[in-house]
């Protein structure tokens, strides 16, 4: 822990005294006082895995802004409004009495909590630990739930760290009038998005309407072991970049919970950096456990049973995005529509649109890298026996829609293109392909892969 963390959490403690129980050092001790300091892990960045980014130990944008709000972190904490009808809700409710003093409160609160989910390991901590100061003496530790007596040595450091990145996506909400910078490409015909802010536990959900991008809601979610950073099979991290959901898996409740969606790790930019793995889902818990700790996955994305079979009762396959960063960046909406796109890419997307829709096989072939053997229409030979036919017209299109452009993160130097492409053939159902283009030394954009999508 950092001495910027140690600080901000002794002041949080020295500052508010809750009935005697902080003065008295049980409940320092116990930890409370330590997860109510929300403000260290707002301002001081915690460490998730050895050798963080650059990007990790930054402050984004809206964390300068919290830096420069003077209110302290107590009293965010208690101006925040919880969902009063989900277990979180009533966990944080329970922290907010807390910092009101009101100890009594806080113990029924979690009290109702442990009854309606006994399974929820970071509520029986917390009763665990108001018993035990309540009484002054270990045994009390006895009254708690079995589920920590069982614990291994260091889960309740997991379920603490689990405390604060809940408390801290409660104080430090994303700025109201700002977009997620990798998300400002989405057409409209992209009903919602996903985005995962590894360093801070926490996926958000977009709803794309008419009047563009809003925050539907957003939850907590558990990642890789060893962080994030995927490369090969095994290696119990989480993937970073830009991938789709693919058709949803319900069939394996007893491993992925109530729902599954699988992502599509490794995608085609992924092959081309030679990472490898499978198998890399947003599903839910396993049963007799509500949630698990920050890093406790062999890679996938966890939630909640309830978060995740809402999530997936939520998003349509295929076509939603979820895009994977160890930081969000966020970008004022008001600053976003003056936010140029890249001319370059967009004026050889043009021209591969006009010249597909024309059947211009000789413009065609330059927008393929050569040698390409990836991809249901990419593959070299299929793509030169296409080619081939659209020099005689003989595979026309009736609309090409472009759905999204998303970045690559941190690279924008690869763009991934989702679209539908109508054809006489089809029978007025469209197939939905992607692409994946990157620039080239010379400066010109091409495609690497250009397929049906699964």
């Amino acid at each position: 822990m950092s001495a910027k963390l140690n600080n901000a959490l002794n002041e949080i403690s020295a500052a508010k005294p809750m009935n005697g129980l902080v003065h008295s050092g049980v409940l320092a001790g116990l930890g409370l006082a330590a997860v109510l300091g929300v403000v260290g892990y707002v301002f001081a960045k915690v460490d998730r895995h050895p050798g963080a980014s650059a990007a990790e130990q930054a402050l984004s944008e809206h964390e300068l802004a919290a830096a420069a709000d003077k209110t302290s972190p107590v009293e965010r904490l208690l101006k925040a409004q919880p969902d009063e009808q989900s277990p979180e809700g009533l966990l944080i409710q329970s922290y907010q009495h807390l910092a009101r003093g009101e100890e009594s409160q806080a113990l029924d609160k979690v009290e109702t909590l442990v009854k309606r989910r006994p399974d929820f390991a970071l509520a029986q901590l917390l009763l665990g630990d108001l018993l035990l100061a309540r009484s002054g003496h270990p045994g009390a530790a006895a009254q708690g739930p079995e589920l920590l007596a069982s614990a291994p040595v260091g889960a309740s450091e997991g379920l603490r760290a689990e405390a604060r990145l809940r408390l801290a996506a409660l104080v430090e909400r994303p700025p109201a009038d700002a977009l997620p910078k990798p998300l400002l490409n989405l057409a409209p015909g992209v009903r919602h998005a996903i985005v995962v802010d590894t360093h801070r536990a926490r996926l958000y959900l977009f709803e794309n309407g008419p009047e563009g991008l809003k925050l539907l809601r957003d939850h907590y979610v558990s990642i890789g072991k060893l962080g994030t950073g995927k490369q090969v099979e095994g290696d119990q991290r989480t993937p970073l970049g830009t991938y789709h959901i693919g058709l949803r898996r319900d069939e394996a409740a007893a491993r992925y919970g109530a729902a599954a969606l699988p992502l599509n790790y490794p995608n085609e930019y992924d092959r081309v950096l030679g990472r490898s793995g499978s198998s890399i889902w947003l599903h839910g818990e396993r049963a007799g456990n509500y949630a698990r700790g920050p890093q406790s996955t062999d890679g996938c994305i966890v939630l909640s049973n309830d978060d995740m079979k809402l999530l997936a009762d939520t998003v349509a396959a295929r076509e939603t995005p979820v895009v994977i960063v160890e930081q969000v960046s966020w970008v004022k909406r008001s600053e976003a529509a003056k936010l140029a796109p890249d001319r370059s890419f967009e004026a050889a997307y043009q021209r591969w649109h006009e010249a597909r829709m024309a059947q211009d096989a000789q413009q065609l072939r330059s927008f393929y890298e050569p040698g390409l053997e990836r991809g249901s229409d990419s593959a070299a030979p299929r793509l030169e026996a296409n080619l081939a036919r659209m020099s005689k017209h003989e595979l026309p299109v009736q609309s090409l829609e472009r759905l999204s452009m998303l970045p690559w993160p941190d690279e924008p130097k690869v763009k991934i293109v989702t679209y539908r492409e109508l054809s006489p053939s089809d029978g007025g159902r469209p197939k939905l392909k992607r692409q994946y283009w990157r620039e080239q030394q010379d400066g010109r954009w091409a495609i690497f892969f250009d397929g049906l999508i699964g």
